[in-house]
């Protein structure tokens, strides 16, 4: 995990150096600007960046800068950064060819020596040809040598670190990675700072849009104490930047993969070189003349000044040879940009890895949340609430890194318990939409079916009540969340309006219907069946009818007499019972009587009395053999 926190940090600086040059440009860095007064003494080193008093941040040294100013013509700023304690500012020392009391600062303790960025004021000589920078024929470049503070160290910010680095890869024509004794995964996470930052200045020029603002230089792999065997130092740094194999598709390793893919640059532009220990007692390597330094290493000293040499070449920013004073106004607007604004550290990106844990965590709680099909009651989804947000928090807890005290995690923890209640409330609310949906559907229809239950030909109470109570059966299995109170309120009233509609109507309907029957009784009784007794007693119900409803004239209703109570007591029976429905057979029913009355008919105006006629021949023909027979035994 501290790759990938590396990784962020190193690419959340690269995105902040590009972002400032990308998009305010560079400004003007001629030479010819300002005046300035000229440096005497150019024989030791300057200090041009010191760490501000809280060691987060840089300050330019007008001194430095003054050195920068003070040299005419290209530029090779050649910048050796690493660990703190690795050597660096014996290096340099080694490669200006001058003493520790002369050159730059060499401590022999386990404080680091070097504080900020430091400028040698001599620069070397390096002649310039014609084909190459046709602009400033005739004249020299200057190497340009600069120390800076190591990595690492104790009592600073890691945002401390990474604004030296930004500052030396954006300033440096060779960037000296200076290491002891072989490399680290740790040093190729640092390095893919300087990568990303590459690349993202080649974006430009990969796209067509143009020169890109600061031209990459070389970089110089450099292995202090170089006494393994087996693999060359080339070797090593080759392999170390060759993708590594993840069959199995692990996030870590693939993590590191897209460091060395950041890396194509480097492994292009990049040279290894290995230097043995210069002498056992490194406390006392100032005080050692080369006759009693390593043979070895002095001879490997010598071939690493030529090879600097050789891959020294003026820096350019904008497609323009960089100058001395632009130098110095480059590494001013390098170090307002860096001011400008805070870089990632640590602690910083531990907060935002438990910043981007808080919403993963909540898009679980959220997609565990969603499981549960709506509607439910609202017993049902806070109990998954509790389920899910407690797997939330647990999940949390399991993955969070650091305390409270480094990364603010009970801030987080409340905003990730504020943002379940948020989702929670959202739930509750889609939950109330999809109930009032479900419910108001539900209980429309039944209003609709005890609407069509008053228009039946054959009304029964009985019918009436027990389809209502299905109706509400139903209901109550769809209708499910918090609109089931609300609609089943509503759902009563219906009821008892459409009841108190229903009774009304049914005894009216019932009346109307024997007034009805009682005439069709007179009519058939009268002209089809002929039963004058049953039309008498037709009529008499009839004007019975007729006029006993005019007797309550003072209030009450026929509907409450017993006789009516009991004449709808038998309609009930007959109408709706457990065996029959006649609502549902009255239409065959009423066929199939048809069918009987004309069967009857027939049996009794046709049928019958051919066969009765029959049965009378044959009673007399018996009759006349009977007699027939009697004679002749009379005889």
């Amino acid at each position: 995990m501290s790759k990938a926190f590396a990784s962020a940090s190193v690419t959340s600086l690269v995105l902040l150096c590009f972002c400032f040059f990308s998009a305010a440009g560079i400004r003007s860095l001629d030479p010819q600007q300002a005046e300035h007064q000229p440096v005497t003494n150019r024989r030791r080193p300057f200090a041009l960046v010191e760490p501000v008093e809280s060691h987060t941040k840089l300050s330019v040294s007008e001194e430095g800068l003054e050195a920068l100013r003070s040299i005419p013509g290209p530029v090779v700023p050649v910048v050796v950064i690493g660990p703190y304690r690795s050597g660096k500012s014996f290096l340099l020392n080694q490669l200006l060819g001058v003493g520790c009391t002369e050159g730059f600062g060499v401590g022999h303790t386990r404080s680091t020596q070097t504080k900020g960025v430091w400028v040698w004021g001599e620069p070397q000589k390096l002649p310039l040809a014609d084909k190459t920078l046709p602009e400033f024929g005739g004249q020299e470049a200057s190497i340009v040598y600069l120390d800076t503070e190591g990595f690492e160290s104790t009592g600073k910010a890691d945002a401390y670190d990474d604004r030296i680095f930004a500052l030396s890869t954006l300033i440096s024509a060779v960037l000296v990675y200076n290491l002891p004794e072989t490399v680290r995964e740790s040093d190729i996470q640092k390095l893919s700072f300087a990568v990303e930052l590459a690349e993202g200045f080649y974006a430009d020029v990969q796209g067509g849009g143009g020169s890109s603002p600061v031209e990459p230089g070389n970089m110089l792999w450099l292995i202090q104490r170089d006494f393994l065997e087996g693999k060359t130092v080339q070797d090593m740094v080759s392999e170390a930047l060759l993708p590594v194999a993840n069959p199995y598709e692990d996030q870590d390793i693939a993590q590191v993969n897209k460091i060395r893919q950041s890396l194509r640059l480097v492994a292009r532009n990049s040279t290894a070189f290995g230097l043995h220990q210069p002498h056992m007692e490194r406390t006392k390597l100032c005080e050692l003349g080369d006759d009693q330094l390593d043979r070895q290493y002095v001879q490997q000293r010598s071939s690493l000044r030529e090879l600097v040499k050789q891959l020294a070449k003026p820096k350019r920013v904008n497609g323009k040879v960089m100058t001395g004073p632009a130098l110095a106004e480059l590494v001013s607007q390098m170090v307002t940009a860096l001011n400008a604004r805070d870089i990632p550290t640590a602690g910083s990106i531990l907060e935002h890895f438990n910043k981007e844990l808080v919403y993963r965590v909540r898009d679980s709680y959220i997609a565990q949340l969603e499981s549960l099909a709506l509607p439910v009651s609202d017993a049902a989804l806070a109990a998954h609430h509790e389920t899910a947000s407690a797997a939330a928090r647990k999940q949390f807890q399991a993955e969070k890194f650091g305390n409270d005290l480094t990364t603010g995690l009970g801030s987080l923890q409340d905003m990730l318990q504020a943002s379940l209640d948020k989702e929670f409330l959202g739930r509750q609310t889609a939950n109330t939409l999809e109930s009032n949906k479900r419910c108001e559907k539900a209980e429309t229809q039944c209003e609709d079916s005890l609407e069509k239950e008053q228009l039946v030909r054959l009304p029964s109470t009985g019918r009436f009540e027990d389809h209502f109570s299905h109706c509400q059966a139903a209901f109550d299995l769809v209708c499910i969340g918090p609109a089931h109170t609300g609609q089943n309120e509503r759902l009563q009233k219906a009821w008892k309006r459409e009841h108190t509609r229903f009774k009304h109507d049914y005894n009216d309907k019932l009346y109307n219907g024997l007034v009805l029957l009682l005439l069709v009784d007179i009519l058939m009784f009268r002209f089809v069946i002929k039963f004058s007794i049953l039309e008498f007693v037709g009529w008499i119900v009839f004007l019975f009818l007729q006029v006993y409803p005019k007797l309550y004239l003072n209030g009450g209703s026929m509907y409450e007499a017993q006789w009516w109570i009991i004449l709808v007591r038998v309609w009930e029976i007959l109408v709706y019972n457990p065996v029959l429905d006649l609502e549902k057979w009255w239409q065959i029913l009423t066929p199939v009587a048809l069918v009987a009355y004309v069967a009857w008919k027939l049996w009794v105006r046709c049928i019958r009395p051919r066969w009765r006629r029959r049965q009378d021949k044959r009673l007399m023909l018996h009759t006349k053999q009977g007699n027939s027979d009697s004679r002749d035994l009379s005889v």
